[in-house]
């Protein structure tokens, strides 16, 4: 978690270095994670994105501030292949809404309804683990780069 919460740090100090000329302050900001799952558990895994990671980007879009959300498996249909991952990619409206996204995303999840009574689901760390990240800034047509890569793990 600590080595989540480094990244993303390190990827809002790039954005915010890049981002604050106002010519690139309104462009949208893409994420990507790189989800490793554990092994037996993309079901469980998909079911957890589904309740959490994705119930708050669809109100955050609601909200104006996400753009558009994609979950994309990685292998899924690879007989035989054990080593199943999952991209997270996340459109945000504009420099400000990434900046903030942390913020926003921790309020909404307050504010969901909460799980059903009685009904215990495994913790995220049982299911998955974060294995990189990446943020790019989305360029216009008129550019030669429609996107660019602004941090790496």
């Amino acid at each position: 978690m600590r080595r989540y919460i480094v990244l993303i740090l390190c990827s809002l100090v790039g954005v915010a270095a890049y981002a604050q000329s106002s010519e690139t302050a309104e462009r949208p900001v893409w994420t990507m994670e790189f989800v490793k799952v554990r092994p037996g558990q993309f079901g469980a895994t998909l079911g957890y994105l589904d309740d959490h990671w994705m119930r708050i980007r669809k109100e955050a879009k609601r909200q104006g501030a996400v753009l558009s959300y994609h979950r994309f498996a990685e292998n899924a249909f690879v007989p035989g292949d054990s080593d199943q991952r999952i991209v997270l990619v996340t459109e945000f409206k504009n420099e400000a809404a990434f900046l903030s996204s942390e913020n926003l995303f921790a309020l909404i999840a307050e504010q969901l309804p909460g799980m059903v009574p009685g009904v215990t689901k495994p913790q995220k760390e049982n299911l998955y683990e974060v294995v990189g990240a990446r943020v790019f800034l989305e360029f216009p047509d008129t550019d030669d780069v429609r996107i660019k890569l602004l941090t790496k793990q």
